[in-house]
């Protein structure tokens, strides 16, 4: 079995022998369309036979080789100009403060929780008793 590929390279092989070898006839037809074919036209209308397409002369092979040297030039100049303009703006983005933090929602972060602390009665000073039943000088007990 012939591959698929080779197959395809045979038939374009084909049809390009057979658009070189054949001439072009091109006419217009009662409601105006252009019709182009390698079939001469039906009787009664008139054809013109298009000629191959020359090859180029040695002076337009020249101008086009200079043209795509020409371009390749100005396309390096302006990747050159590119990776220049894009180092500068690395280094203007080194130097500029990082932008600020935002938060669009709010993130919950438990907060310790607050005990008061335990409540003691005052200190008193021994000499600051209240008075009770007796007086603070008597001590017969």
């Amino acid at each position: 079995m012939i591959p698929l590929r080779v197959l395809g390279l045979l038939l374009v092989g084909l049809a390009w022998q057979a658009a070189q070898a054949a001439p072009l006839y091109k006419w217009q037809d009662s409601a105006g369309r252009v019709t182009y074919s390698s079939l001469p036209p039906p009787a009664g209308f008139k054809a013109e036979q298009l000629k191959d397409a020359s090859q180029p002369d040695a002076e337009a092979i020249h101008q086009a080789e200079a043209r795509a040297k020409k371009a390749q030039e100005l396309a390096r100049e302006m990747e050159a100009a590119r990776r220049a303009q894009e180092a500068e703006d690395a280094r203007r983005r080194a130097l500029q403060p990082p932008a600020p933090l935002v938060i669009e929602k709010p993130v919950y972060v438990p907060q310790p929780i607050y005990y008061p602390p335990v409540g003691h009665p005052p200190r008193r000073h021994p000499h600051d008793r209240l008075p009770r039943d007796r007086p603070p000088h008597d001590r017969s007990r």
